[in-house]
């Protein structure tokens, strides 16, 4: 059995074991429905919570990169953007 280091690794294995024609070590494993949904909603945030520091990440080494090609403009319009991928993120809107 492969070794799980994350929440989300768990709950990806738990939702692989309980669907239909996947189900990895017993075809009789089940959950409740809305056990099923609660862990499908935390990874769609946890997805969109990855997503969002991406962007950030993109946006700031972008900066960086018209900032070593002495573009402050450009830079400053990318660290704006990397700003408000933070504060979305931090607030909890996932842009």
């Amino acid at each position: 059995m492969p070794q799980i280091t994350t929440t989300a690794a768990a709950l990806r294995a738990i939702l692989a074991e309980v669907t239909p024609g996947v189900r990895p070590f017993s075809v009789d494993s089940q959950l409740p429905d809305h056990l099923v949904e609660a862990a499908i909603k935390a990874l769609e945030a946890e997805d969109e919570a990855l997503q969002t520091t991406q962007l950030a990440f993109n946006a700031l080494s972008m900066a960086a990169w018209h900032v070593a090609r002495n573009e402050p403009g450009k830079a400053l319009g990318r660290i704006r953007r990397a700003q408000s991928h933070i504060t979305s993120s931090m607030e909890g809107k996932h842009v």
